[in-house]
């Protein structure tokens, strides 16, 4: 689990990939850490099977998720304090091909301090200027019967 508080990600594709870095923050705290940890990766909203191996200090995550009936496999690597930075890299495949798919991509998390004035745990502001409501949203889909928003019938995941 990261430092409850505001977190900046740097998300960047690898390669030749048109995407260039991005940048989000995120407010978070023990009930929201683990749904926005996974936020910055694609796919992430209708999960049915997760597992997580944790060697060295370094984490290995594999996600099964649907997007309008397209499965997606994600696969996530992490390390780092997670109090004050850490870095990963992400690679998400889809069933059936999608327009934009970056490819391997690389993030960087470090920690800012407290969330700003106005902003609550669960909250992230996109490149744009405009906040989602990430925790809220997951709330929402959970009261349908057996969703979990780490696909795990609701223990606690990553680190």
């Amino acid at each position: 689990m990261r430092k409850p508080g505001l977190w900046e990600i740097a998300v960047r594709a690898e390669g030749d990939s048109l995407v260039r870095q991005q940048k989000v923050q995120q407010c978070t705290d023990a009930g929201t850490d683990a749904v926005l940890l996974m936020a910055v990766v694609p796919g992430q909203a209708d999960c049915h099977e997760s597992s997580i191996r944790e060697r060295e200090g370094r984490y290995d995550v594999r996600t099964v998720c649907y997007v309008h009936d397209n499965r997606v496999e994600a696969h996530v690597q992490l390390s780092g304090s997670f109090s004050t930075a850490y870095e990963g890299r992400f690679d998400v495949k889809y069933a059936r091909p999608v327009r934009h798919n970056p490819g391997p991509t690389r993030f960087e998390g470090r920690w800012l301090g407290a969330c700003t004035a106005g902003m609550r745990p669960g909250d992230m502001v996109l490149p744009n200027g405009v906040t989602l409501r990430i925790a809220q949203r997951r709330g929402q889909r959970e009261g349908r019967e057996g969703y979990s928003p780490r696909g795990d019938g609701g223990a606690k995941a990553g680190p």
